[in-house]
């Protein structure tokens, strides 16, 4: 039993009340002062009728995330674009799940609460759920009082603000859509019983992928020593499918990181060199490995990404290997979309498209006038979706006539 667990679920069902997403998007930030001097960063889901939650992001790396996600190419998903966004989120969630997506011990516990407190769970996300998003880990239950107290306090901001935008547009309290260029947004802070609007500005947008330092002297030695010839294509990537590390069977199942190599003169695909730590140096390692092993190097070495390029760069730069950022490495993309989708389940893509289905028949029911407030990227990836016929054609028609 979680030590606020009755202030959670109380605070929860209060905000699934206020139905706070008809009024706030979902890039319509704000901000929250915690008690443990962080700010958090709020964003409400729910209003295209698909997926209900607050989100909480807790401090500048959490929302360096959210800005990955918000910013996100609508016009390039698959499985592997969307499985690097959801890998990169570190943020607390309160969602309202349909029953088959809570465990056992979830619905246990949110039953025997509903159950004391007269509280009804019937329909389409009924049952509230509590997840913990971290880099590179498997999506999570809270593992902490912090956790807990911390969504207590955005679920109650956000209760608040419901209330203090009565009578007012959404611009007159400072919430402005972030996609835009919003600089600054509304925090809410807590002053004894009542809650008060104060500003603050967004940090900088940053890049995600911090450089990994390269510091192996003796293996700099010998990789400069070798023959260089040729070129390499190269991209890391998470792979879809979870690990357990049996040293902490508590801690969140974890993504490993992979980095694929290919031969683009001759089309080889080079064994892939996994971090089972799941970060950069182990990464920058193993490719140090490879190398030695296959006693050459390239001359040349094109980086899919700006994370491929900061796990990389230094090696390559200590070692005489010239790394650019490469461009149309279409050979490369489609040998890792392959690899992601040889190790996903049937059940995967069977949930995926029932998701689209839930989606879309939600949008089939909405006015034309309700489709035009959906963000533009939105729009664009569900015509995606259509060309892959996987929307139907009467809501493919009103959104190309619409968009």
């Amino acid at each position: 039993m979680r030590e606020n667990t009755e202030t959670m679920y109380e605070l929860a069902f209060q905000f699934k009340g206020t139905k706070l997403w008809q009024k706030v998007s979902d890039d319509e930030l704000f901000a929250v002062q915690l008690e443990d001097g962080e700010i958090g960063y709020c964003t409400v889901m729910g209003m295209l009728g698909d997926h209900y939650a607050l989100g909480l992001y807790v401090g500048e790396s959490g929302y360096q995330s959210y800005r990955f996600l918000l910013d996100r190419p609508y016009g390039a998903v698959n499985e592997l674009a969307m499985g690097e966004f959801l890998t990169s989120q570190d943020c607390l969630q309160c969602s309202f799940e349909n029953k088959d997506m809570l465990s056992d011990d979830e619905l246990e516990e949110v039953r025997a609460y509903a159950k004391a407190h007269e509280k009804q769970l019937r329909g389409r996300n009924a049952f509230p759920q509590f997840t913990k998003y971290r880099p590179g880990r498997y999506p999570w239950h809270f593992d902490s009082p912090l956790d807990e107290q911390r969504i207590c306090t955005a679920l109650s901001a956000a209760i608040a603000l419901k209330k203090l935008l009565r009578g007012h547009q959404n611009y007159e309290l400072g919430l402005e859509p972030v996609r835009e260029g919003a600089a600054k947004i509304p925090m809410l802070v807590q002053q004894e019983t009542r809650w008060i609007i104060k500003f603050t500005a967004l940090p900088e947008a940053k890049t995600r992928c911090p450089s990994v330092e390269w510091n192996d002297e003796m293996k700099t030695a010998r990789i400069r020593r070798l023959k260089k010839r040729g070129t390499l294509q190269c991209g890391v990537m998470r792979l879809p499918s979870p690990v357990q590390d049996e040293a902490e069977p508590d801690e969140a199942p974890y993504f490993p990181l992979a980095l694929v190599s290919l031969n683009p003169a001759t089309g080889i695909l080079l064994k892939p060199v996994l971090s089972q730590i799941g970060d950069g140096r182990g990464i920058a390692d193993g490719f140090a490995e490879m190398l030695l092993s296959a006693k050459t190097a390239p001359e040349r070495v094109e980086l899919r990404d700006e994370q491929t390029a900061a796990i990389l760069s230094e090696l390559c730069k200590r070692t005489g290997i010239r790394a650019v950022i490469g461009e149309e490495l279409d050979a490369l993309e489609d040998a890792m979309l392959q690899m992601t989708r040889s190790m996903g389940t049937d059940e995967d893509v069977e949930d995926d498209v029932a998701e689209i289905e839930d989606l879309c028949e939600d949008l089939m029911q909405m006015r034309d006038g309700e489709l035009r407030q959906m963000p533009r990227e939105m729009a664009e990836m569900l015509l995606n979706l259509a060309e892959a016929g996987l929307v139907p054609d009467e809501l493919a028609k009103r959104l190309k006539k619409l968009f």
